[in-house]
């Protein structure tokens, strides 16, 4: 039996009570020939307003917090930095998460039993961004963890280089992205480089501090190429709310819905009358629901079906502020956020076999804004599905037509989602997908007619970060 997380303010004893919790876990279910963390139990409060029912949620004392995190053993500050994660994601999505938190020694060897299942091989980096200093936490597989400090990081160093990075990348013309993204490939990945080379991983996993929970880690740069060149990468909220069991995806059958046209006084997306059916109808076996079809009470009419992948080619917002502030469209309502559990629920997409994945392609996040970061990194939470793939920022209706496109392509025959992901970005990068001749070209030979308002655009080249990097793998990345 599970013992349940202390949700508490973060004061002197919270070391003693993390300490306390292990989480060597037996996890039951068909999912998976994987032992892993098996995702924390999730109640959801009777109210979000802080009514009778709503719980009182702790604050985190951050001062404290970064005192205790700096005099604790690596394997200590794991398990801080989990509880932090469960606490703040927790607070911010008005979810109790129960359970126990992750130890590196359960990390280390859930990495290594993915690593036989999949033939991809997996390093979990804690990103801790403290006042002082950049702390960053690597786990490899049958490796305890290893800890490296960078003086010259300290929190408002860092934070502003990602809002440069931020900024700048979202620029489809210039290439001013690059200082930023060398200075914080240098501060995050390149003091593990040697490490990861012996280790030959292939796959890094990032679970970031507030404020570095939205920058494009696709984009990071060496000097000589971008980490995507390198590594399949994804980021969690923790290891402990992920649901890290891997089941092949190729078997499930895709819902996609969609809006092309402008409702609410929102963008129309014209390429998402070319995306929908061609995923669904094309690509993957489903079914498809276009403008008027795409309801929350058609979503609702199709629960007795079980679709691995629920793919939303429609706008959404992560907006500052409380959670019923970010939303899902649908064609005649917003889904809030704070609303998103309750239909997961509903339609039982947590059940066995669970959804596997649940897409957002053109979706955009507030930058610099811990609430809205918060509400990004945990969708596959809030959602309780096990994978979310969405995009940092409003790439462009052809860019995402062409992502979407190329990634379900790949999906059929990729061993885990990251590289699914990877192997589209890269395709874009290196300008093999590209908008040319009222075609989105996908390769020399298989190519996607574009509708009339779309081809008169004229020809786009994709390479720029702008239009591949935005899109981000939350969760389980496998």
């Amino acid at each position: 039996m599970k013992r349940f997380r202390l949700f508490i303010t973060l004061f002197v004893s919270v070391l003693v009570i993390v300490l306390a919790l292990k989480s060597v876990q037996a996890q039951s279910g068909n999912q998976s020939d994987v032992t892993g963390p098996d995702p924390q139990e999730i109640v959801t409060p009777d109210s979000n307003d802080g009514g009778a029912g709503a719980v009182e949620r702790p604050e985190v004392d951050r001062e404290t917090f970064e005192d205790i995190f700096d005099g604790a053993s690596v394997e200590q500050q794991v398990e801080l930095f989990e509880e932090l994660q469960a606490v703040e994601f927790g607070g911010q999505l008005n979810l109790d998460l129960f359970g126990s938190v992750a130890s590196s020694q359960d990390i280390a060897n859930t990495l290594r039993d993915l690593s036989r299942l999949t033939n991809k091989k997996a390093a979990l980096i804690y990103v801790v961004s403290l006042k002082d200093k950049l702390e960053l936490l690597l786990i490899v597989p049958n490796n305890p963890p290893i800890r490296q400090v960078i003086p010259a990081a300290n929190r408002r160093v860092v934070q502003k280089a990602a809002q440069e990075f931020r900024t700048s990348i979202t620029n489809r013309i210039l290439t001013n992205y690059l200082p930023p993204a060398k200075q914080l490939y240098q501060w995050i990945v390149a003091p593990f480089e040697q490490v990861l080379q012996a280790n030959q991983i292939d796959t890094l996993i990032f679970s970031m501090d507030a404020g570095l929970r939205t920058i494009p880690v696709a984009a990071l740069h060496n000097g000589q190429q971008f980490l995507i060149e390198q590594y399949s990468v994804a980021i969690i909220p923790s290891f402990s709310l992920t649901d890290t069991r891997y089941l092949p995806i190729t078997n499930s059958q895709i819902l996609a819905m969609g809006i092309s046209k402008g409702i609410e006084g929102q963008t129309p997306l014209p390429a998402v009358a070319v995306e929908i059916p061609t995923l669904a109808n094309e690509l993957w076996p489903g079914q498809a629901f276009l403008n008027q079809a795409s309801t929350i009470e058609n979503l609702k009419s199709l629960s007795r079906q079980h679709f691995g992948i629920i793919h939303l080619a429609t706008h959404a917002e992560f907006k500052p502020g409380k959670i019923s502030n970010s939303y899902i469209q649908f064609w005649n309502t917003k889904l809030r956020l704070d609303q998103l559990r309750k239909l997961s629920q509903e339609l039982q997409w947590n059940a066995a076999p669970k959804v596997e994945m649940l897409v957002l392609s053109a979706c955009r996040t507030a930058l610099g804004d811990e609430q809205a970061e918060l509400g990004f990194a945990g969708l596959a939470v809030q959602a309780g599905v096990k994978t979310a793939l969405g995009s940092l920022w409003y790439v462009s209706d052809q860019g995402s037509l062409a992502l979407m496109t190329k990634f379900y392509e790949q999906l059929k025959s990729a061993p885990i989602k990251t590289e699914a992901l990877r192997q589209a970005q890269l395709a874009m990068l290196k300008g093999q997908v590209r908008i040319e001749g009222g075609q989105l070209r996908l390769s020399e030979v298989n190519r996607v007619p574009l509708p009339p308002e779309l081809a008169r655009m004229g020809d786009i080249i994709l390479s720029h970060p702008y239009f591949w990097s935005a899109f981000t793998i939350i969760g389980n990345w496998n």
